[in-house]
């Protein structure tokens, strides 16, 4: 990754992470949009053939300022507002052209002077609410109920929205409504898909609030029903059409795959979603930031439901005195945050936060708190929470109730999340303790108790500061991997990561468990490229680039592709990688790791020491970061991360964070494949010696690639350990020891993960006798004196080696110490 791009991150991360306004707080001057909830759970938007159980159908939410803030130039006595809804797909038939219109209720701003007749009366939180009222049949016949007694569609249900004015957007259909005010205009809502499907579209718009009064504004209509001389057709590239000057808000959804919020916006050739609506240089496009539609990674990645601005009262850089600062970017990362139908931030119609606002615990349902753990592991995932109100930081703490299957796990309180700032995630853990006998997919459950308590004194008392939610744990020890139709495949091993944040300490490697267990196990242990001795002195400077880029092995580059045959009759590593599950899904994983021939690929070779895959010894005692299924393994609501273990490893590597110009990179784009090539095998094996095996991880598609090594966002990490647990292919596929490994570059030359050193932890045994056989302190394999001293003269035995309570050679390798048991040495003598 480039350092430009890594220090965009890096400030974005910031930015979002403190919320740093780019406006002070203040009243607005102008009308705002506060929320959009687009995608209420069920399989429809409209209210027609809604789950009764939904609190909410889709609406937008929009603040009206007090007359006295409100800026010279509007009309507080008759304020006229639209919106818009323009389309942003790039692959849609109409794409930048109007979805949908909706003209609002005339507001009037100030009724101390006298309500204009006509005009709605500013309600008292100045929060006007559009949405749905209930209609009645499907398809629809009427709408519910009387005239004054219409339902709206959110808060449950209700018929007047005190402190707060609902317009309905279908409340001139059927006779219409005198309980609410409905709009004045609308675009066709078609019957019945539009009142089943919805009308504000997932997938990439923009949302546009501007003022009907203004002199850039144009009545435009809906691209599907234009009336004869109308247009559909903003124009928001050129300003022209619909004019920057009538704006008083807006934001645009964008959810193409590979949208950066850091990039925006985009130029209009590329072929990206809004990139012809909002491209650079349009006359909307630094007005108009663009949101992820799909959440970061940690917080359930997925389609949001809706979007919100964090507080009222926080200006965007588009909402000050100086178009020179405009940035859409800044806009994005600070200024909203996703509505989500399960929660912590759920949807709120009538009700927008200011920065005054007092603090509120707020916790995520329950379908959003399940977690797997691993066998032999305890499990902390983060609790899905949030201080949801205003800007005052807040402290979270859990305590877990008794396990509903204590046979399966067990549950306990774990770490608190401190100083979580207003409308800010807060990801307080619980410790899983899976039992000894829990079974693969077993699960157990267990209601949590949340506590939040404020930070700060003097601060408002925090609101709902004590909530419970039922947890639920699933047990996972998976033996076998999936092929790409999902069905169980060869094996599967675990992979863990632990981070190293950097200190004050030259080379803080030296503290981690793994380099105090090599120097006693050298016996067990080596090092692959020569670095170890270097890596385990005190002095070395592991920060220094000087020092550890000359350490890293290099992916070879275009002109050096590589493909080593397989033995007869099995696949080559190109055909090995090429039929991995993970390739045959469909996904693009290595699609740049091969030359344009598809026959030879960038890997590097780990020519570690033979290494038995069973029964290795060394267990970190840091907490570490397994990978999931799909080989990630920086997801801090996994009960896969921040997990101590009991597991052995194998294999170790060390990767490093530093660059050539001293800097950190985050890891989040350093992925990896990791392909084993087979020593020897247990009679009956289905591979054979020299055949490549590409590795699954926790029961995930076999050949997946350890995907990011970002554990501590925000943390200065400066290297990273990645462990192997290799049992698994010893135990199902038969395989004894390895031979070397294959390390396939997964992101392209951009994204290469730096490896400085690999480790064998499992060296396997001599042939033969593998004791200390005469107490000297060395391995014995020929020295069978102590033996024939023993059985002539036990006597002569015990003066000849008083450091000797007994012989402790296991000789025949068949676990147990032998004294008499000579016979494997007589047929070594004999050349047996």
């Amino acid at each position: 990754m480039s350092l430009s791009r890594l220090t965009a991150r890096a400030a974005a991360f910031c930015a979002s992470a403190a919320l740093v306004p780019a406006v002070l707080a203040a009243i607005p001057d102008h009308p705002i949009i506060t929320e959009v909830y687009t995608d209420p759970p069920g399989v429809n938007d409209g209210p027609v053939g809604r789950d009764p159980a939904n609190l909410h159908q889709e609406y937008i939410e929009i603040y009206l300022p007090p007359a006295a803030n409100l800026r010279p130039g509007l009309n507080k006595d008759a304020l006229r507002l639209a919106f818009y809804e323009v389309e942003g797909d790039e692959d849609s038939t109409g794409p930048g052209l109007v979805n949908y219109r909706f003209d609002l209720p005339t507001f009037d701003l100030d009724p101390s002077n006298g309500l204009t007749p006509g005009a709605v009366a500013r309600p008292a939180g100045g929060v006007v609410v559009l949405g749905w009222v209930d209609y009645l049949g499907n398809p629809p016949t009427a709408l519910a109920g009387t005239a004054a007694t219409r339902v709206a569609l959110i808060n449950g249900g209700v018929t007047s929205t005190p402190g707060y004015t609902f317009v309905p957007i279908n409340g001139n259909q059927f006779g219409g409504t005198t309980n609410f005010a409905p709009v004045v205009a609308e675009s066709l809502i078609d019957m019945p898909s539009e009142t089943q499907s919805g009308i504000i579209q997932n997938g990439s718009s923009a949302y546009l609030l501007v003022n009907r009064d203004a002199a850039g504004y144009v009545q435009l209509y809906d691209d599907q029903h234009i009336p004869v001389g109308g247009s559909a057709n903003p124009n928001l590239p050129a300003g022209t059409v619909l004019q920057a000057g009538c704006l008083m808000d807006g934001f645009a959804p964008n959810d193409f795959g590979n949208f950066d919020v850091l990039e925006q916006p985009y130029g209009q050739n590329n072929s990206f979603d809004l990139a012809m609506v909002l491209p650079d240089g349009g006359a909307f496009s630094r007005l108009i930031c663009q949101l992820p539609e799909r959440e970061s990674a940690g917080l359930n990645p997925g389609i949001a439901a809706g979007y919100a601005r964090r507080y009222v009262d926080m200006g965007k850089t588009t909402e000050d005195a100086n178009t020179g600062n405009d940035d859409p970017v800044s806009d994005a990362l600070n200024a909203y945050r996703h509505v989500r139908s399960a929660g912590p931030f759920y949807p709120t119609p009538g009700r927008s936060v200011m920065t005054t606002s007092a603090p509120e615990l707020g916790v995520a349902a329950s379908s959003e708190q399940n977690f797997s753990v691993l066998k032999d592991t305890i499990g902390r995932p983060a609790l899905l929470c949030a201080n949801v109100g205003g800007d005052f930081d807040v402290n979270f703490s859990t305590v877990a109730g008794a396990s509903t299957n204590p046979a399966v796990a067990t549950f306990s309180g774990g770490d608190a999340a401190s100083a979580v700032a207003g409308q800010s995630f807060a990801l307080p853990t619980v410790a899983i303790s899976p039992t000894a006998s829990a079974a693969h997919n077993s699960s157990a459950s267990a209601t949590v108790t949340v506590t939040a308590t404020n930070a700060g004194g003097g601060d408002p008392a925090v609101l709902n500061p004590v909530q419970n939610v039922q947890i639920t744990a699933t047990v996972l020890n998976p033996t076998t991997g999936l092929n790409a139709a999902g069905q169980p495949f060869q094996t599967t091993v675990f992979a863990a990561v632990q981070p190293i944040v950097a200190d004050a300490a030259a080379n803080e490697f030296v503290a981690t468990s793994l380099a105090s267990w090599l120097p006693a196990h050298a016996a067990q242990a080596i090092d692959t490229w020569g670095h170890g001795a270097s890596l385990l002195n005190a002095a070395t400077d592991i920060s220094n680039p000087l020092v550890v880029r000359p350490m890293v092995r290099d992916f070879p580059d275009p002109l050096t592709y590589v493909n080593p045959p397989g033995p007869a009759g099995r696949p080559d590593l190109v055909q090995t990688v090429l039929s991995s599950a993970e390739v045959l899904s469909g996904a693009t994983t290595y699609e740049e790791s091969f030359n344009v021939t598809f026959t030879a690929l960038r890997g590097t070779r780990v020519n570690v020491s033979d290494t038995q895959v069973y029964g290795g010894s060394f267990t970190p005692a840091e907490r570490i970061n397994f990978a999931a299924t799909s080989g990630r393994v920086s997801d801090p609501r996994s009960g896969l991360s921040n997990a101590t273990t009991t597991r052995t490893f194998e294999i170790a590597l060390l990767d490093t964070n530093v660059g050539f110009d001293a800097l950190l990179e985050s890891g989040a784009t350093d992925d990896v494949g990791i392909v084993i090539e087979v020593l020897d095998t247990e009679p009956g094996s289905p591979v054979v010696a020299g055949e490549f095996v590409f590795l699954s991880f926790t029961g995930g598609l076999q050949g997946a690639d350890i995907d990011g090594l970002e554990i501590l966002p925000g943390s200065p990490v400066v290297a990273n350990l990645v462990y192997l647990d290799l049992d698994n292919l010893h135990d199902v596929l038969g395989i004894k020891t390895i031979e070397q490994l294959w390390l396939i570059d997964a992101g392209g030359a951009t994204n290469e993960i730096d490896f400085i050193e690999a480790w064998s932890l499992n060296l396997p045994p001599p042939p033969f006798a593998v004791g200390d056989c005469n107490c000297d302190g060395a391995v014995n394999v020929l020295d069978i004196n102590a033996f024939v001293l023993a059985i002539i003269d036990a006597a002569a035995y015990a003066a000849q080696f008083p450091n000797c309570s007994a012989l402790l050679a296991d000789v025949n390798a068949d676990g147990a110490a032998d004294i008499l048991d000579i016979n494997p040495f007589v047929q070594l003598l004999a050349g047996g």
